[in-house]
């Protein structure tokens, strides 16, 4: 699956799959380093690696070669793990089958998990959340270390996925702790609290143990500046009508906006990628009805009701947005609504996280847990009249969930095989390096080259294997991410809003400065390219481009055409050995 609309992040993450299991099982090297992207400086990945499901595709690819059938296994699989761990969870709070599987369904499948199936695979795969809340529960109950232990280690695994969610836990932690601290001081249980804060002590250094390996260099990173952070939370920030829009995949399913631009700032709109977050009548209406077991079991209502508001709050970023505005008039009087995020992001670490609107996901945690309190309840005031009837509204309200949150496959997309050249020069023994034309480099935030050519550079890297000048790493040291475009050649070659390059540098027309630099990095192969992965074309890549591009490869660098289909001609440079 990917967003037709912006289809990059799948490629990418199925090259992080790829480069996990190579890196690991194959060169026996460190995952979070790469030099075969953005060769010959390599990339950082620590922040951008969903380190723990691509370990787990490995047993997959090796068994099955097929990178994709691994990936989609392991996705799904992360779906079904996520009903499970929230199966426990809300059966430990409730004790009624009935509800915990309908808590399973929401947390799992809701619309924001649903969404990012489709391209973000570190943030779809949400279940460890559900078992480091378990722990959580388990310690607060037991007081046995040994369920401590379990969730400093389930919190490091949702960290080593996608270190924005391990910020989250720890702003749920916080709470937890805050919250259990006061009723055991309400108590005078001095003992209990005690206890209580030793056990959370544990779960921290837990957690820091197994995360340092990531921990340490993203906090360096982030101390030295490496990498470019540019202010967003007001972009990235829910609009409150999020919560009650349904998902553009919704019924006969419509692709997600990518973005737009709401005055006078840019700010994703209701119903794109970054602002899907439908809550849903049924969870909603459950949530609000547990609010009556409040008084009869406080501790059942009290923690996930607060849950569920501080991460729907800090879910809408620093200000209100209502149907893609912040600016409201009253009385003539124009104004905006500050809201406390503007706080959270004050908080060292945490105010890093830039997209406040996937805070939601704790919240959806949280709403899962309270609508399974509230079919509990309902089923405890029918069940002395109307015994029978109790399966028979847990089955409703499971089928009206569903189909509140119905997303029917209308993103799946067929990639077929490439040419068996690709894996025939991946074969070929040798240091060489290979050129994926028209050349680009991409990031979340900066662009150079073709903005489509980055992240194509990723996905075909995964059937060749050889080090690449393009690819698309969403975090990238900039200092020399503009490389390419001061090199004989490769910024001829690095098309953007034209192709060839219009400023064509006095290397880039010196055959024999060109060629040089070609010999020196030891480029062997060039890929010609002129549609995507899917077989779309490539914008503004048209037969004109071509013709130019290929007349440069042939006459200034001298390389010669080894083979050639519709889509692909492959250059050899006959200067490398």
């Amino acid at each position: 699956m990917d967003w037709s609309v912006f289809p990059f992040d799948g490629w990418y993450y199925l090259w992080s799959f790829w480069w996990i299991k190579h890196a690991l099982v194959e060169l026996h090297t460190n995952p979070f380093s790469t030099d075969l992207l953005l060769y010959p400086q390599g990339a950082d990945l620590h922040l951008v690696l969903p380190m723990v499901s691509g370990i787990l595709s490995i047993p997959l690819q090796l068994a099955t070669n097929n990178l994709i059938l691994s990936s989609n296994v392991i996705i799904l699989s992360s779906l079904v793990v996520s009903a499970l761990g929230m199966y426990a969870l809300a059966y430990r709070v409730t004790r009624n089958h009935l509800a915990a599987f309908l808590s399973g369904y929401i947390f799992a499948f809701a619309p924001y998990t649903l969404m990012r199936v489709a391209g973000h695979w570190n943030m779809s795969a949400t279940w460890p959340i559900p078992f480091f809340v378990l722990f959580l529960l388990r310690f607060q109950d037991t007081a046995r270390l040994r369920d401590a232990v379990g969730a400093g280690i389930f919190w490091a695994l949702l960290t080593y996925n996608w270190v924005e969610y391990s910020l989250d836990a720890g702003t749920f932690l916080g709470l937890f702790v805050a919250y259990w601290s006061i009723v055991y001081i309400q108590k005078k249980e001095w003992a209990r609290l005690s206890s209580h804060w030793r056990g959370f002590a544990l779960i921290v250094a837990v957690w820091f143990v197994v995360s340092s390996p990531l921990l340490i260099p993203v906090l360096e990173s982030m101390r030295t500046g490496e990498f470019f952070w540019p202010p967003a939370s007001e972009s990235y920030s829910a609009d409150l009508l999020t919560f009650v829009t349904p998902s553009p995949l919704w019924g006969p399913g419509t692709a997600a906006v990518l973005g737009g631009q709401v005055e006078p700032y840019f700010h994703f709109p209701v119903g794109s990628i970054e602002n899907t977050a439908y809550l849903g009548g049924v969870p909603l209406s459950l949530g609000a009805l547990a609010i009556f077991a409040v008084r009869r079991t406080p501790h059942r209502v009290l923690l996930w009701a607060a849950t569920f508001l501080l991460f729907a709050i800090l879910a809408l970023g620093p200000y209100l947005y209502i149907d893609n505005t912040k600016s409201f008039s009253l009385l003539g009087v124009s104004f905006s609504v500050p809201l406390p995020y503007q706080l959270y992001e004050q908080i060292p670490l945490a105010g890093e996280r830039r997209v406040p609107a996937r805070m939601i996901v704790f919240g959806i945690m949280a709403l899962s847990v309270l609508a399974g309190v509230g079919l509990d309840l309902l089923a405890s005031w029918l069940k002395p009249r109307y015994k029978k009837v109790v399966p028979l509204a847990g089955l409703i309200a499971l089928s009206l969930a569903a189909l509140e949150y119905w997303n029917p496959p209308v993103l799946l997309e067929e990639f077929p095989s490439p040419p068996a050249i690709f894996d025939q020069i991946g074969d070929e023994p040798g240091d060489f390096s290979v050129l994926d034309v028209p050349l680009g480099r991409r990031s979340d935030f900066d662009n150079h080259g073709h903005p489509t050519m980055g992240p194509m550079t990723n996905y075909y890297q995964i059937f060749h294997g050889k080090a690449a000048f393009g690819g698309y790493i969403a975090r990238v040291d900039r200092r020399e991410f503009d490389w390419i475009l001061r090199q004989p050649g490769l910024n001829y070659l690095a098309c953007h809003d034209e192709c060839p390059n219009p400023a064509p540098s006095q290397g880039d027309l010196n055959p024999e400065r060109a060629r040089q630099f070609f010999r020196q990095y030891r480029v062997k192969y060039v890929f010609l390219h002129s549609v995507e992965p899917g077989g779309t074309g490539i914008a503004f890549i048209g037969e004109r481009e071509i013709r130019k591009l290929d007349s440069y490869l042939r006459a200034v660098l001298g390389l010669t055409p080894i083979y050639e289909d519709p889509g692909l001609t492959v250059y050899r440079n006959p200067g490398v050995e």
